[in-house]
């Protein structure tokens, strides 16, 4: 069959993609050159820079896929989390919306700066796909406004909280202790421990049986 251009373009999209995913994999975002990505995508600097116009789109297309990977994961985890469950409780809930941020965490660890980075980018206004970052974010604030909201309806948790502002203040706590990491000289092994931590302060008071 003859490959049309836009077969061509979608094929040399993804031999840069992939360089990138393992360059970026390998080396810090400092170390990684866009000459590099060219010659790992088998193509010519010129050819690169007609796909990406930064260094920035090269990350972004390295770690897109992969995140919305890690999310569908953290999905199925839960609902297999929720199915093997012998009762639903309101520790339940609360191990649920743990066990999606570990998640994240392992994948922040995979390689600490250029995850940090990737995170970062939902904040820069210049960025052209801040809106997939944004939108996977939300993703997961989405999740856990749900369990806890399914806690509440279930009498599980605490109801006189909102839902949604819980679950972005969980997300908050964890997208600020990923960029206090470097600026505080923590070692990124030490992610989820501070993360847990910070979370438990703010769920443990919406199971009752955890208040008093």
């Amino acid at each position: 069959m003859r490959r049309t251009r836009a077969d061509n373009k979608e094929a040399t999209l993804e031999r840069i993609r992939q360089a990138a995913v393992d360059l970026f994999a390998a080396h810090d975002y400092d170390e990684v050159t866009m000459g590099a990505v060219a010659r790992g995508a088998g193509i010519s600097d010129a050819t690169l820079f007609r796909y990406v116009e930064a260094k920035l789109d090269l990350l972004t297309l390295a770690y897109g896929d992969q995140f919305d990977e890690l999310l569908s994961s953290i999905d199925e985890a839960d609902a297999r989390r929720l199915l093997a469950a012998d009762a639903l409780t309101g520790a339940l809930q609360r191990d649920r919306i743990l066990a999606i941020y570990e998640q994240r965490c392992e994948f922040y660890l995979r390689h600490p700066v250029n995850g940090a980075l990737y995170l970062a980018q939902g904040f820069n206004e210049r960025n052209p796909a801040r809106a997939r970052n944004i939108a996977q974010g939300d993703r997961t604030i989405r999740l856990v406004g749900a369990i806890i909201e399914d806690g509440q309806q279930a009498g599980q948790l605490l109801a006189s909280v909102v839902a949604r502002d819980v679950a972005q203040n969980c997300h908050g706590i964890y997208m600020h202790e990923i960029q206090r990491t470097a600026v505080r000289g923590f070692s990124p092994e030490t992610i989820w421990p501070r993360v847990r931590a910070r979370l438990l302060a703010q769920l443990d008071p919406l199971v009752p049986d955890q208040i008093g």
